[in-house]
């Protein structure tokens, strides 16, 4: 029993022991960091984030998503921080050579934040009101942010949440053996190889879930009818979601292009491309037309330069310039009603309906392109207005046609 006791007293007293050097260790750890004040801090915090963003040798690859819905999916930026305050950026967007310098900093604001100071021809296309590119609304544009709060900062990988969106975006070290343009080059080409907007999903050799692409983002419609919306970023392999999703029985981040079968591939999950019948690639329709109407006019189709997502052409051979659309999810072509110049619009007209014609600038109205043998694409209405068979340049401020297209019928490529 004494033995026993006298075994308690020595465990005790160790014990005491080693919580004395814990509290003595701990006490000077919490004791350096009160001694520095709470501005000495972040600038230690401020310093040491901007050391890592300077000390990717290749710069750093932006998974970076507009708008506080991620509605226009995400877009590739790369981007190198010197010592300087400049960034260099570049993004899958533009030209895979272009490269733009402005200044940043890594400054105080609820936390050590990344902000883009000077403007940035494309960095702050996302962020613009009104951006070259026409995307979004009037006012808003993109909705995207040029000020990041630093989450996490490593060599390894930088998490930033936007304070415009909230949406938390990851920055990682580009390879230092590949250059800039051959990444981007590698991200177009999966962009232009995979240009088809319709997808059938499957799980083996069983058809899921419908998906159509808009911008870089799918909608996925479920067997029920509900839609559910899939932003990603194009990475030189094929597709990397938002987060993780929900295919069948897997979850998943990333799909690799298939080229061979038009496909995004993951296991057994299988995203194909849906391709319609008379399907044609934008570049398909690049190039010179006779244009059928009650007379007969040269016209060429050419690539509308700010048109990042092959939306447009611009057809020549009429007194103005005239914008054509296309329809990534059909193949098909479409002229539409839209302004021209002032007060002047092209408009639908509708010679047929009552003498003289009617005629409106609603928008979406028009004709759609019917791709037939050799080259043919003929042309009916919409269904939009319901009347189109021929289109008038109006001035709707001295009420007069400026010129005319009546009886539109078809276009030959030569």
């Amino acid at each position: 029993m004494i033995k026993s006791m006298n075994y308690m007293k020595h465990l005790y007293k160790i014990s005491l022991l080693l919580a004395v050097f814990t509290f003595a260790a701990c006490s000077s750890e919490v004791d350096d960091l009160f001694n520095k004040t709470a501005s000495e801090r972040i600038s230690e915090a401020i310093k040491e984030d901007l050391n890592i963003l300077q000390s990717a040798k290749n710069g750093w690859v932006i998974e970076y998503y507009p708008s506080p819905t991620k509605m226009y999916g995400g877009y590739t930026i790369l981007t190198s921080f010197d010592d300087k305050k400049n960034a260099t950026v570049s993004c899958d967007l533009f030209a895979s050579d272009k490269k733009v310098i402005s200044q940043y900093d890594v400054k105080q604001s609820t936390g050590p934040t990344l902000t883009f100071d000077t403007y940035n021809e494309i960095f702050h296309l996302f962020s613009e009101p009104l951006n070259n590119f026409g995307i979004g609304s009037s006012g808003k544009g993109m909705e995207g942010d040029y000020e990041f709060l630093i989450l996490e900062c490593t060599p390894e990988k930088v998490t930033l949440k936007g304070k415009k969106t909230g949406t938390t975006m990851l920055m990682t070290p580009l390879p230092e053996n590949k250059t800039w343009k051959e990444y981007l080059d590698e991200v177009k080409a999966v962009t232009k190889e995979a240009s088809p907007a319709l997808y059938d999903v499957k799980v083996g050799a069983e058809k899921k879930y419908d998906v159509e692409q808009l911008y870089h983002k799918f909608v996925l419609t479920h067997e029920d009818g509900t839609q559910e919306d899939l932003p990603f970023v194009y990475t030189p392999d094929g597709i990397k979601f938002y987060e993780p999703i929900d295919l069948g029985n897997a979850q998943m981040q990333s799909l690799t292009w298939d080229k061979e079968r038009k496909a995004y591939v993951n296991g057994d999950i299988a995203m194909e491309a849906f391709i319609p019948e008379g399907y044609k690639a934008y570049d398909e329709y690049l190039g010179t037309y006779l244009f059928y109407y009650n007379e007969t006019k040269e016209v060429t189709l050419s690539r509308v330069e700010n048109d990042p997502f092959n939306t447009l052409y611009t057809m020549t051979g009429f007194p103005n310039d005239i914008l054509m659309t296309y329809d990534a999810a059909y193949g098909r072509i479409a002229l539409l009603t839209q302004p021209l110049y002032g007060s002047v619009y092209l408009c639908v007209w509708g010679l047929d309906t009552t003498p003289g014609g009617s005629l409106t600038n609603q928008s979406g109205a028009g004709m759609v392109g019917i791709n037939d043998e050799n080259g043919v694409i003929n042309f009916k209405d919409n269904g939009v207005w319901g009347n189109t068979d021929s289109f008038i340049a109006y001035d709707f401020k001295s009420y007069q046609a400026i010129f005319r297209i009546p009886y539109v019928k078809k276009m030959v490529k030569q």
